[in-house]
């Protein structure tokens, strides 16, 4: 037995400081983007990970590891991370990772969780949990199984930020596993702000509400784009979307833009491609797989990455479109996702593809 601490950098993503206005469709507009600390590289991400999971935010934490887990090195994908060899060849494994604000709905992580397991959306009456208690902080623990893979994770919300403990692999590993893994949660305890963590069962005395967040400052960095003139500026709805827009539709249908940028490669092409699959109800794919699912994109600042996937919404279950861009430029990975309504996503997609096109860096 023995306790580990486990750290991450903070690569968040603040609101800019300039705005000009946006609405002219020819008009190149200037933002002020923050100068980011630094942070750990992102490694690969690994596919039973949920590539969803890409933390912008985190904090120090300790637990004790249970006997026959392996622990493995963490990144900026898992600050925790341990394998289980369970009877028969069965495996499972489990992850720690940390976001800030709710990411999203319950509803919503619970149906990327169940497309991973290739299992179909549910809807809100249909969701089921458990209070979890987590170092004092109450949680939700919610237990979906597939047909021949399984996933049990706990959800605790901490100083404005979200944790995620999640064990997933083989349905008989993770099975055998739970009671263990129910027993690992009490051990977990946190640690913000250079504070040593709390002695086993106490609660963390004097906890600032914005410990992990790392401070921002201003920076000259201002990369420069031509918006089209039918999308419409929209207010973030997460501290990791640097920029928003909204493109209407007939009936009431739009489809929305979202730029966001990280430190790093951000877990590579593949842990970033299978992250929309899931938020597509559609499952992870292969390395291999790759190839025949994106293409490349010429842009005035070397080559980026164009996915195009057709699915359902993993928050609505309605169906839906998603199309995104990555785009490497110096220290950092750009993303550029545009995703809704299929129709509407369709009638976009040659405007969005321009848009990409037009961003200019210094």
């Amino acid at each position: 037995m023995k306790s580990s601490y486990q750290s991450s950098g903070f690569a968040g993503v603040l609101l800019l400081a300039t705005i000009l206005n946006c609405h002219a469709g020819d008009q190149i507009q200037v933002y002020t983007v923050p100068k980011e600390h630094p942070a750990t590289p992102l490694a690969q991400a690994q596919q039973a990970a949920g590539a969803s999971d890409i933390p912008v935010n985190s904090a120090p934490i300790r637990w004790t590891l249970p006997a026959g887990w392996k622990e493995k090195p963490a990144d900026g994908i898992r600050l925790g991370s341990f394998a289980i060899n369970g009877e028969n060849g069965g495996k499972a494994e489990v992850a720690i990772t940390s976001f800030p604000g709710s990411v999203g709905t319950e509803l919503g992580n619970v149906n990327r969780w169940r497309g991973e397991l290739s299992l179909a959306p549910i809807g809100q009456s249909d969701l089921v949990s458990e209070p979890v208690t987590v170092d004092s902080f109450q949680g939700k623990l919610f237990d979906i199984a597939g047909t021949s893979a399984r996933t049990v994770v706990a959800i605790i919300p901490r100083n404005d930020s979200s944790w995620f403990i999640k064990l997933r692999g083989d349905t008989a590993a993770v099975a055998a596993a739970k009671p263990v893994f129910l027993e690992f949660l009490k051990s977990v305890h946190f640690a913000g702000n250079g504070i040593e963590a709390p002695p086993l069962g106490s609660a963390p005395a004097g906890a600032d509400p914005h410990a992990g967040l790392a401070t921002q400052e201003a920076s000259s960095d201002a990369p420069k784009w031509n918006v089209p003139a039918q999308w419409v500026e929209t207010a973030p709805s997460s501290a990791m979307i640097f920029k928003s827009f909204s493109a209407p539709g007939g009936a009431g249908a739009k489809a929305d833009i979202t730029v966001s940028f990280f430190q790093g490669e951000v877990g590579g092409v593949l842990a970033n491609v299978n992250r929309w699959r899931g938020q597509m109800g559609q499952p992870p794919v292969e390395q291999g797989q790759l190839k025949g699912l994106t293409e490349s994109l010429a842009t005035p600042n070397g080559t980026a990455t164009l996915v195009d996937i057709v699915g359902a919404n993993a928050e609505t279950g309605q169906s839906a479109r998603l199309v995104a861009a990555i785009v490497p430029h110096g220290d950092k990975t750009w993303f550029y996702k545009l995703m809704g309504n299929g129709k509407v996503v369709e009638g976009q997609k040659n405007s969005f593809v321009e848009f990409v096109k037009t961003v200019q860096y210094p």
